[in-house]
């Protein structure tokens, strides 16, 4: 796929200013943050329980710090170096977004993006806890710190706990509290779902930190993939995907939810793939497993 270049981002007027923008937040990748979303509200339905207000509240607000945090990360990965030095990179997997690097935006536009959607989101966040309850701050505080420091210092992606942020923030945290806000309360099966979806989250930013492993390494971000180095961090991809597998296997959810075992199918050719050096096509398998899961979960509640 081509990298964004100014031939292509070269208007300046108002609309394609808010498009250029909007590629820049990476959307093809917001399925992350919707599928636990979603996965708590067709858990909730099956409750019969289901507050249209609060759910477009809650969708809305984790996109936007969903595409804040993804904005600040390319910020702070040029900022550090890591995306400007990457020359195995594989776009539009790795290496960030290319926004900054190819002259579309500065490294203050980015970041001023970045704070605004954060903003926006957390905002939204405030509406739905004056709907709901203080309790409610608590889901928003940590998801949005993990948001924040994911790339800002300390930088826990630069410390190698990257993965287990993006487990509980594209995992847990969403699937939790957006049952919570519907329920008033957090089913045992609630968690078991949003640990499953979590691993399988995870899973995406493993494999597409693996190009990444010279040029983070060389710019001090030290993911867990970068510490591991090319060989071992092979081994990390199986073993998401068993985790999110065994949460289904062993979690007291509706029968249907064993259909999410389809993945197992893409999640096997691609871990194949990645011990034989072929990350095209084992990342887009990767991303393919996640949604079939997302989507598998969502249906075996709704059905």
């Amino acid at each position: 796929m081509i990298e964004p270049n100014l031939e292509i981002y070269h208007g300046t007027t108002w609309a394609n200013r808010v498009f250029t923008g909007f590629i820049a937040t990476r959307p093809a990748f917001f399925t992350a943050s919707l599928a636990p979303v979603c996965i708590g509200l067709a858990f909730t339905w099956q409750q019969q329980i289901f507050r249209p207000l609060l759910a477009l509240l809650t969708l809305l607000a984790i996109l936007c710090i969903h595409a804040g945090a993804n904005v600040l990360n390319d910020y702070y990965d040029a900022k550090n170096g890591t995306d400007s030095i990457n020359q195995k990179r594989i776009f539009p997997f790795s290496g960030g977004s290319r926004f900054i690097q190819n002259a579309i935006l500065s490294p203050y536009e980015t970041k001023r993006l970045g704070i605004s959607l954060l903003a926006f989101g957390l905002m939204l966040g405030l509406m739905t806890v004056s709907l709901t309850s203080p309790i409610l701050l608590i889901f928003g505080i940590v998801g949005a710190s993990l948001a924040i420091f994911y790339s800002m210092p300390p930088c826990l992606a630069c410390r190698g706990l990257g993965d287990i942020v993006i487990a509980l923030c594209f995992g847990i945290l969403p699937v939790t509290g957006t049952v919570w806000i519907q329920l008033g309360t957090i089913p045992p099966a609630a968690g078991w779902l949003g640990a499953s979806i979590g691993f399988f989250a995870a899973s995406i930013l493993w494999i597409n930190s693996i190009p990444d492993i010279d040029a983070d390494n060389a710019s001090g971000k030290h993911t867990l993939p970068a510490r591991l180095g090319q060989e071992r961090a092979r081994y990390g991809l199986p073993i998401l995907f068993i985790l999110g597998f065994l949460c289904i296997l062993i979690a007291p959810l509706p029968h249907n939810c064993l259909l999410a075992l389809l993945g197992f199918i893409p999640a096997s050719i691609a871990s194949i793939k990645l011990w034989q050096g072929q990350l095209i096509p084992a990342i887009p398998l990767t991303l393919i497993t996640h949604s079939v899961v997302g989507i598998s979960l969502i249906l075996g509640c709704l059905l």
